[in-house]
């Protein structure tokens, strides 16, 4: 995804369904207890697109060092996975929310590790974020970082996770000796599809 990217954002976006969007945890199927929401944060810095990432805290319970997307379980005060999406976004990076916009939504995942079922929220934070602007929670976020998303173009590998007594398959990805896997691969993955296919509509 190089340069001539940048000139046609709508053009990027354009597959991406704004329908779910409107979705309220109320109405969703599940146990409440296991509802989780992730902001999927593209960025335009310099002439790429990037993704930020976070590496969790090594202290926590839950994923401790993971490599993941901002989020976090829903509350009772959240009225959809918008609203849970961008919270922690907000509790994590210390950036606004309203500096997003909300771009559309990806097919949930399953964090088998926790049996968390994540809600993808994809949102657009332009070039407007300056070094300023972060300011991690320090008991939930060891560092917040960014990936070109050109990175992510070529096929992962694939590795296997064993739980009880099933086996699933998820890819990996190494970015500067961090791994990428599980669930958050899985939707860098099918979010980097999607925008190829808008991209190039003829592959």
């Amino acid at each position: 995804m190089t340069s001539s990217d940048l000139s046609d954002v709508g053009r990027l976006f354009a597959s991406f369904t704004s329908a779910g969007l409107a979705r309220r945890w109320k109405d969703i199927p599940g146990s409440p207890e296991k509802h989780s929401a992730v902001l999927v944060p593209v960025l335009a810095e310099s002439d790429v697109f990037s993704l930020m990432l976070v590496e969790r805290s090594k202290s926590l319970r839950r994923h401790p060092g993971q490599i993941a997307f901002p989020g976090g379980a829903r509350e009772e005060k959240d009225p959809g996975p918008v609203d849970t999406a961008l919270r922690e976004f907000e509790e994590e990076t210390g950036i606004p929310g309203s500096k997003v916009e909300v771009i559309g939504n990806l097919p949930e995942e399953r964090a088998y590790s926790s049996d968390f079922i994540l809600y993808p929220i994809v949102g657009f934070l332009g070039n407007c974020l300056s070094p300023e602007d972060l300011k991690p929670d320090p008991v939930e976020i060891e560092r917040i970082f960014t990936v070109p998303l050109s990175f992510f173009s070529g096929v992962p590998e694939m590795e296997e996770f064993q739980r009880k007594d099933r086996i699933f398959a998820y890819p990996v990805y190494t970015f500067n000796s961090l791994r990428i896997w599980g669930a958050t691969a899985w939707i860098i993955r099918r979010l980097v599809l999607a925008m190829r296919k808008n991209l190039d509509p003829g592959d």
